[in-house]
């Protein structure tokens, strides 16, 4: 039986991430990916921000396909307002190059990556604390420490006894010829007729990804949404490729078990406001390998010791999280009059509008809230209550 400090169950970017890191502080590192290729299927919109950018740690940036300086907000009675950067504030990537790239990082750190390696099974070891993997049939994999990046299925976290996400919302996206208002800004729809929010998302200069997610069936709610006149009379052909997949929302109460620790999305460190799981995923993922590393060496793979990594990656992005959840959950519970009065409202207050191009943050939206309040009058009353709940 083939025997590594520390085995990471999942080749997605949290999962190669928290190998690289492993590796990196010199523990023998296993990277078991269940597909026969990285980065595949693909299950996201495609877009980050330059915080995730910034994470990824990667030497090229050959997996960018186009950049974006700003935004058209379309309310549920039509009603939009638009804005845009001097700069770039988020890029377009093919995800499949993208987590390519962090896995070659991975493997030249020194992890060792096994493809076509689904793990079936695990067992804790009491004699000398260790793991046991089932990988495929019949290999066995011994490992001091699991880190279980698994994604939203998160298998390992739930035969551990771990909780799960509070709430896996429905995606889906299509990517189509389409005629694009403007190819450096991203378009956002509100209401309860696309869900929770619904995207469309520059590619090239005649296509884009056209989706949404929502707490019903996605692929129902996507069909609604394409029928959209502001839709509809845009699209240019049939669609070249569609993606579905679950978001994750709400990180369990713990995120670890002895010789165990579950990271990215299978531990819901997703983003609440886009459904963008790549940022935080990253941050978890290094606090992730390097406490892995430590203990797996120490000889200290106890809950106690892997506690650490709890505590660190909350004291991060944990309250950015609740803040996305508490935002989440206010627009399921408004009404279209309300989304509609609120972006009214932005587009009669072009100082607000200032902030929100100046300080606009996709992985922080908590610090441009912060900095709006102050600058909300009286007339805004409805804006400021729905800030300050989300903010807590």
């Amino acid at each position: 039986m083939e025997k590594f400090d520390v085995a990471v169950v999942g080749a997605g970017p949290a999962g190669s991430m928290a190998a690289r890191y492993a590796a990196k502080e010199g523990a023998t590192v296993i990277l078991l990916e269940e597909h026969p290729r990285v980065g595949w299927p693909v299950e996201c919109a495609g877009l980050i921000g330059w915080r995730a950018l910034e994470e990824a740690e990667l030497p090229s940036n050959k997996f960018i396909l186009r950049s974006l300086r700003g935004a058209i907000v379309y309310s549920p009675n039509g009603q939009r307002v638009s804005f845009k950067a001097k700069s770039s504030r988020a890029w377009v990537i093919d995800r499949r190059l993208f987590d390519r790239a962090l896995l070659l990082e991975a493997v030249r750190a020194g992890a060792e990556l096994r493809l076509a390696s689904p793990v079936r099974a695990i067992q804790r070891n009491h004699d000398d604390y260790s793991n046991v993997l089932r990988v495929g049939e019949r290999e066995k994999i011994r490992a001091r420490v699991v880190i279980s990046a698994e994604g939203v299925r998160a298998r390992l976290a739930r035969k551990a006894g771990l909780g799960t996400a509070k709430l896996v919302l429905s995606g889906a996206q299509i990517e189509v010829p389409f005629q694009l208002e403007d190819p450096e800004n991203v378009e956002i729809y509100l209401g309860a007729a696309v869900g929770l929010f619904g995207w469309v998302i520059p590619v090239e200069k005649d296509s884009a990804r056209i989706g949404l997610c929502t707490t019903e069936k996605g692929c129902d709610s996507l069909k609604a949404f394409l029928n959209n006149d502001i839709i509809r009379r845009r699209l240019l052909g049939s669609p070249v490729g569609f993606f579905v997949g679950g978001l994750p929302l709400g990180p369990p109460k713990s995120t670890i078990a002895d010789g165990l620790m579950v990271v990215g999305d299978a531990a819901g460190q997703v983003k609440a406001t886009s459904g963008g799981g790549i940022y935080p995923g990253l941050i978890c993922a290094k606090i992730a390998g390097r406490i892995a590393a430590a203990a797996s060496m120490e000889g200290d793979c106890s809950a106690e010791r892997l506690q650490e990594y709890d505590k660190r990656w909350r004291a991060l992005v944990g309250r950015e999280l609740e803040i996305g959840m508490r935002l989440n959950q206010l627009l399921t519970k408004m009404s279209n009059a309300d989304l509609d009065e609120v972006i009214e409202y932005l587009e009669k207050r072009p100082d607000l509008m200032n902030i929100i191009i100046n300080h606009g943050d996709v992985d922080r939206p908590s610090e441009l809230m912060m900095k709006m309040l102050p600058r909300i009058g009286l007339s805004g009353i409805k804006l400021i209550r729905l800030m300050r709940y989300a903010l807590g």
